[in-house]
């Protein structure tokens, strides 16, 4: 079984800017075997790649690597992240109650 740890290694290994916070059912500890991985991944490689598009380059990225788990991933640049932590939103409440992966 492939662990939240083990893939924000992966990512960061392709992304080395990236800061990689879990967050959701992983962190709270009400998660099945079945549930998925809910991801934030802020990079600046995001920057010339549309929002909706990023996910899809980290899932990708992580199945040519081997991870066929179930990850929710959002994507932001370091720009978007300060401005949506700053907001009422799934971002500002994963960053109380989530878990830094890699930064």
């Amino acid at each position: 079984m492939t662990s939240p740890e083990e893939i924000a290694k992966i990512i960061k290994k392709h992304y080395p800017d990236a800061l990689i916070l879990l967050f959701g059912s992983r962190v709270s500890g009400e998660y099945l075997a079945t549930s998925d991985i809910d991801l934030i991944v802020v990079s600046n490689k995001f920057k010339d790649i549309e929002f909706v598009e990023r996910p899809t380059h980290i899932l990708k990225m992580l199945y040519r690597e081997g991870i066929k788990k179930s990850l929710d991933i959002l994507c932001y640049t370091m720009e978007e992240f300060r401005k949506k932590s700053q907001e009422i939103g799934i971002v500002r409440e994963a960053l109380k109650t989530g878990k830094i992966l890699a930064k």
